[in-house]
């Protein structure tokens, strides 16, 4: 594997606008919060970064690693019923005696409570899984979120809300090492009334077998994020998810991946997603 050449540029920006049942008239006290562990050379790392409670409740979750530099992977970034962002990233198979430290995003809000939906896949040895979780009618979601079995050995390809922000669609990889257990992955969505303004906006790298890149989707003027998603095209389990980390001041949302230590001659691209709504 060679080290960044260059972090590669947007070449696509898109946006996706919902019209659905009647939004809220603002999404009030907008606010992220963030967890740190680390840094250590620990197998697995987890953290959770909590909304502050009683009031608030979680719209979506993120993450950050720093240092993994291809030899960690996110296995896990989600929002759950606790008002929690939980997440996880787990050392490549040979692991790496680097230190590395990983972060939790909670985006939160004093907003209506939203429901945390999810969906999972068969628990069996396939080296592939797929799954879609969606909204119930009229609600949409305001972030993508995704979990799996713990052991390592499994590459979040995808955590994607859906252009209308009905669903989310989990992929999930075995590494090239494969596991010889079952496991299954699960999508998650944080469904409820859609919020003012709410969008969807994507950024897409470019096309090419770069062992390294960074793409940052931004929201219009006058919108903050209030949720995330990936998506990852012809990784195919060789490609490592390193950060969905949205940006301090919830103007952008940062998306980083790497090759694995081998590399791969694949062309591939890397898609950060801004769920994005007027504060």
């Amino acid at each position: 594997m060679t080290f960044p050449r260059a972090v590669a540029a947007a070449v696509l920006i898109g946006t996706a606008f919902v019209s659905a049942q009647p939004a809220q008239a603002a999404v009030p006290d907008l606010q992220l919060v963030s967890k740190t562990v680390g840094p250590g050379s620990a197998t697995s790392q987890s953290a959770i970064a909590e909304c502050p409670l009683p009031g608030y409740s979680i719209l979506g979750a993120g993450a950050e690693v720093v240092g993994g530099r291809g030899q960690t992977s996110l296995s896990t970034y989600t929002q759950i019923e606790r008002e929690w962002g939980s997440t996880q990233a787990d050392e490549d198979a040979d692991g790496t005696t680097a230190d590395w430290s990983l972060t939790a995003f909670a985006i939160c809000s004093t907003g209506p409570h939203r429901d945390s939906i999810s969906q999972g896949t068969a628990y069996d040895s396939t080296a592939e899984k797929i799954v879609t979780v969606r909204c119930p009618a009229g609600t949409v979601t305001t972030s993508a979120g995704a979990a799996m079995s713990d052991g390592g050995s499994l590459v979040l390809d995808d955590a994607a809300p859906s252009a209308d922000l009905t669903s989310v669609t989990v992929d999930v990889f075995e590494t090239q090492a494969g596991r010889t257990d079952n496991w299954n992955a699960n999508a998650a969505a944080r469904c409820g009334a859609p919020l003012p303004g709410i969008q969807r906006v994507a950024a897409t790298s470019v096309n090419d077998s770069a062992s390294y890149k960074s793409v940052t989707a931004t929201c219009p003027a006058g919108k903050k994020v209030v949720g995330t998603g990936h998506e990852i095209v012809n990784g195919k389990g060789q490609v490592l998810l390193d950060d969905v980390a949205p940006s301090p001041d919830l103007s952008s949302v940062r998306v980083d991946a790497w090759e694995d230590q081998d590399g791969t001659t694949n062309n591939w691209t890397v898609t950060a997603y801004a769920v994005c709504a007027t504060p």
